[in-house]
Parts: structure tokens; C-alpha cells; sequence
């Protein structure tokens, strides 16, 4: 049998583990909460770009180089993660979507097709480094509240290289926030743009159940009807607003990838503190049990001696 100083230390231990993931489980959830709503702040507005440049879209017959479709040679790939662990299979679930893209994409089976990869978070660069993909950059740092300018240097990287004829796609795997308990990866792509798949994507952010599942009943804020006289002419303005329409795309992208991960880090604490206290209640049983069953030994012995010695 264990020894109960051996039993005590492992009591305290996993005590001591139980009261950490409890605080995690909470700054989880409150980070969880937080970004959904700068989600959901921003949607009225990602609407409103959307709104307004689907009017100039119809406005101009002449194609634009983000909305006319070519053939394509070659798919850029970004894998969306976090940076940190101990969420879970966050990271598992985009990295199994990232493979499963590749595997059955109807690119796969031509030639002359070629894949790149853009990592976002420190854990999809060491997979893709551990893979050997074709990596062509990495990005980190995007903080729990980020900010729109803070996915600059990804949105810039990703409309130059496009417009410069480095990739015919660009294709997003992130994470899908669904509700508090449930995150689902999704490849989406995001250039050449289309309309309805962005609009689709601003619509996703509202969760389908908590506190914020009652903004799928308020009105998206596109307007029908009314027609507009634009200057400068509307190919200008294409071109000048097309990529801060997919700078915002990419903006709530990155706001939903980080809800599901606080939602998933959230899951994973409170899973580890209820196994925490479980175990330190089974851990206090058996040690309750030891040092009852080593007082009933000495009290034992002690009768026996006094029995010897009369």
C-alpha cells in the first residue's frame, strides 16, 4: 500500500493542478465571451462594404482582378491555428482539415498544379515544418482582441502575391465557431472573391445558440432598390475598395478562429478541473482510508502488547 506522506503529496499535487486550470477555465471563458462580441461588432459594418460593393459590381461590366477567374496553377493554402496549446483538438481538427483539403481538392489529380502554404500560429508552422510543405510564410502574434490593422501584413501578403500572379487561389482552413461546445473546421475560399461566399462567411459569425444567437434575427443591413451615382467611376473604385473588402474578410476570419479557440481552451479547463477535483476526492478517500487503517494496526499492537505483558 501507498504510503500516506506519498498519498498526501498527490492529494496537494493534483489539488494544486485543479485550482490553475480553474482560473484558466475562467480568463478562458471571459476571452471567449469578448470575442465574440468584437465579432459581432464588426459584422454591421462588413456587411455595409459588402453591400456597397456589390452595387459597384453591377455597375461596372468591366471584370476586376480580384472577382475574374483564370486558370489556376497554383492554390495557396492558409492554415489557421493558435499559438499556444492545452486546447484540446483545436489544432488537431484544422491540421486534419488542412490534409483532407489537399487529399480531395479537384486541383489534386492535374500535373501542372502545384500547393503553397501561409501558416498563421505557432502551431501550424512547426506542422508544416514537421510535414516539409511548401512553406512560403509564417505569421504570429495575433492577439485575443486583435485589431483590424494588426492583419495588415497577412491581408497585404496575400492580395499582392495574388495580383502579382503567385497564386491563382487562395484558399482559408480555420476554425468554425458554432457555440460554446462545438468548433468545426472549414475551408473557405476567399480569392478570387465572391460575393455570396463572403456574405456567407460575415453571416456564420453569429453563433447558433448562447447569448448572441439572437442576431441571426436582426436584418444583415443590404439594401435593395436604390441606386447610386458614383465618382470616381466604379472600375476605380473596385480597384481601390476590393482589397479592404478582403481585408475584412480576413478580419473575421481570424476574430472567429480566435472564439473557437477560447471556446476550446474553455472546454479542455473545465474538463481538467472537474478531473482535478474527482481525482482529489478519490486521492482523500484513499488517504483516509490508509491512516484508519494504520491507527486500527498501532491501536492493534498496542493491545497486544499490553495483553503480553499481563
Amino acid at each position: 500500500m501507498e504510503s500516506l506522506q506519498s498519498l498526501n503529496r498527490r492529494r496537494k499535487a493534483v489539488s494544486n493542478i485543479g485550482a490553475i486550470t480553474k482560473a484558466m477555465e475562467v480568463v478562458a471563458a471571459i476571452k471567449m465571451r469578448k470575442s465574440e462580441e468584437v465579432a459581432l461588432d464588426s459584422r454591421p459594418y462588413a456587411f455595409k462594404v459588402l453591400n456597397l460593393l456589390e452595387k459597384l459590381s453591377r455597375a461596372d461590366s468591366v471584370k476586376n482582378v480580384f472577382t475574374s477567374s483564370h486558370e489556376i496553377k497554383k492554390t495557396l493554402v492558409v492554415l489557421i491555428t493558435s499559438d499556444r496549446g492545452l486546447i484540446g483538438s483545436f489544432n488537431t481538427q484544422a491540421m486534419r482539415a488542412f490534409e483532407n483539403f489537399i487529399r480531395n481538392d479537384y486541383k489534386k489529380s492535374e500535373d501542372d498544379h502545384e500547393y503553397l502554404a501561409v501558416a498563421v500560429g505557432k502551431k501550424a508552422d512547426a506542422y508544416m515544418i514537421k510535414r516539409n510543405f511548401r512553406l512560403v510564410k509564417n505569421f504570429y502574434g495575433f492577439g485575443d482582441l486583435i485589431r483590424v490593422n494588426e492583419i495588415d501584413p497577412l491581408s497585404v501578403f496575400l492580395t499582392d502575391g495574388f495580383m502579382r500572379g503567385d497564386w491563382d487561389r487562395v484558399v482559408t482552413i480555420s476554425m468554425h465557431f458554432r457555440s460554446a461546445l462545438k468548433q468545426e473546421a472549414l475551408s473557405r475560399e476567399i480569392l478570387p472573391l465572391d460575393f455570396s461566399k463572403i456574405r456567407e462567411t460575415v453571416s456564420e459569425m453569429v453563433p447558433e445558440r448562447g447569448k448572441f444567437s439572437e442576431e441571426k434575427k436582426s436584418p444583415n443591413g443590404f439594401e435593395n432598390g436604390i441606386e447610386y451615382i458614383f465618382e470616381p467611376s466604379p472600375k476605380e473604385l473596385l480597384e481601390e475598395l476590393m482589397p479592404h473588402l478582403l481585408r475584412m474578410e480576413i478580419y473575421q476570419l481570424i476574430l472567429e478562429a480566435n472564439a473557437s479557440e477560447h471556446s476550446a481552451r474553455y472546454v479542455a479547463m473545465k474538463s481538467a478541473s472537474d478531473n482535478a477535483s474527482e481525482l482529489t476526492e478519490k486521492l482523500l478517500v484513499q488517504y483516509n482510508k490508509a491512516r484508519q487503517a494504520s491507527i486500527t494496526g498501532e491501536i492493534i499492537e498496542m493491545s497486544a502488547t499490553q495483553s503480553a505483558l499481563k
